[in-house]
């Protein structure tokens, strides 16, 4: 074929069509154009095809990880609110005197359950950190996701605030005051009628009521259900 063209351009010129060779001329340019205009276009389509198969699987790993991540917290929010209940209903009892029964009411409670939150990120940061972001094409997504890092240190301040007061103050007391077998009922007494160990307590319960202040003031639920929200498959 292009054989035919060049032979045909060449008897044009060689009969001194010169009109018909420049209509040629120009015909052929525009082919070419419109050639290359298509492969373009193909080429850009493929590869937006590649882009969108490469946005599916980044979202696909956020939503099972924050499907996860909305589990455990959860978890985390029902264990911090029945810990809240525990130690209100605690400090109802105080003052406690040595002798009174309010000591027996306050050792039935069940103890405090310890529990941080420790959610899948590495979803994010291998898209935030690797340049992937761009795949992505809602704007809002895209903010929550560059957002979420933010949004969950500030959460965790209240927990391991909580972790420092228990390492640093409540379990030294504890390891030094208490009989941790519950064999010197005697010592329990002592330990439970002091108002040292009452203001540990309430000490305790403000601490657990910050990161209830925080689960339900500060952003982090709205985070992890709109992520969850903006990144699940249209289908579903």
């Amino acid at each position: 074929m292009i054989k035919f063209f060049r032979k045909f351009r060449e008897n044009l010129v060689m009969e001194n069509k010169t009109g018909k060779y420049l209509k040629y001329a120009i015909g052929e340019i525009a082919l070419v154009v419109i050639g290359i205009l298509i492969a373009l276009s193909i080429n850009n389509w493929n590869d937006n095809r590649k882009n969108r198969i490469s946005e599916r699987e980044l979202l696909d790993n956020i939503h099972r990880d924050f499907v996860q991540n909305k589990i455990q917290f959860d978890t985390v929010k029902a264990i911090n609110y029945q810990n809240l209940a525990t130690l209100n209903s605690k400090i109802a009892l105080f003052p406690i005197e040595r002798d009174s029964a309010k000591i027996v009411a306050f050792q039935s409670y069940p103890p405090i359950q310890g529990i941080s939150y420790n959610p899948y990120s590495s979803s994010i940061k291998s898209v935030i950190y690797s340049n992937s972001l761009e795949l992505i094409q809602d704007e809002e997504l895209r903010k929550y996701l560059v957002s979420w890092e933010d949004v969950l240190l500030d959460y965790q301040e209240e927990e391991i605030a909580l972790f420092k007061f228990n390492n640093e103050q409540l379990e030294p007391y504890w390891l030094e005051n208490a009989d941790l077998l519950d064999r010197d009922q005697e010592m329990i007494k002592d330990l439970l009628s002091s108002i040292k160990t009452q203001n540990m307590v309430v000490a305790r319960r403000n601490r657990i009521n910050s990161i209830i202040k925080a689960i339900e003031e500060e952003p982090i639920e709205d985070h992890i259900n709109e992520i969850i929200r903006l990144t699940q498959p249209k289908d579903q």
